[in-house]
Parts: structure tokens; sequence; C-alpha cells
């Protein structure tokens, strides 16, 4: 039995760094967030929890789709060019791929900012452009 107050400060102090960085491996981020009315009503959540990413959540007309555990693999990839940038995000397993996009431009005069969401499943694509309540951190990921 430890009897030294110094002896019980020194098993306690791990406590302290641990929890803390236990905590944060938890913790999950919003990264892209979409709703869309047109085609057809969709919302779109992709959180990352740690280093991972996760289609949290994808509704087409209030019926879940697609579950994140469906997809074996993510793809981060970025685009630049004079007054053009875009951050994409793309989930994929077999023939099926969802893919959010962060695109910004002012070629031609014109500033044009735009979240898409594009799904492809069996050779058939549908595309969502999301509305002024949609949500992107792409460009802060840092792989990009």
């Amino acid at each position: 039995m430890i009897k030294s107050n110094l002896g019980k400060f020194l098993l306690i102090i791990p406590v302290f760094f641990i929890a803390p960085c236990n905590g944060a491996q938890g913790t999950s981020q919003v990264i892209f967030k979409c709703n869309a009315d047109v085609p057809t009503p969709i919302e779109l959540v992709i959180n990352k929890v740690g280093n991972k990413f996760h289609l949290d959540k994808f509704i087409i007309n209030a019926a879940t789709v697609i579950d994140s555990a469906d997809f074996k693999a993510v793809e981060k990839s970025s685009y630049h060019r004079s007054l053009v940038t875009e951050y994409s995000l793309a989930f994929s397993e077999g023939k099926r791929e969802v893919i959010v996009s962060d695109y910004y431009s002012e070629e031609f005069d014109t500033v044009t900012k735009e979240k898409t969401v594009t799904l492809q499943k069996n050779d058939i694509k549908k595309y969502w452009t999301c509305d002024s309540t949609a949500i992107s951190k792409l460009a802060s990921i840092d792989d990009f």
C-alpha cells in the first residue's frame, strides 16, 4: 500500500495525460454536409473520426441508401490551376461510388462556389448541387 502522498500523486499523473488522448481519438468532426432538393431531396454527412472518414448519413427521398460500412476505399484528391480550386473525397466499393466536391472558381470575372454530391451505381450517375446550408472542410484535410 502506498502511504506517501508523493507516491499517490505519481500514480495519478498518467491519468491526466491518457484521458485527453483517448477523448481526442473518439471525437467526430463534420468534414462535409450537404442538403439538396433537386433532382430529389438528399441529406449527406461525412465525418472524420481520428484519421478515418465515414459516410455518416446519405439519405435520398427520406430513405437511407448507403451505409459507410459498405465502402472499402476512400480517396482524397485536389485540382488547382490559376483561379480554380477543387477538393474531392470519394468513397467506393465495386461499381458504387459517392463523390463529394468543393469547387471554387474566379474565371471569366465570375465567382463560382459549388459543393456537390455525385452518386454512381452500376453505370447510373446522379448529381446534386448542395444548397446554401452546405458545409465543407475538404480543404483542411492534411493530405491535399
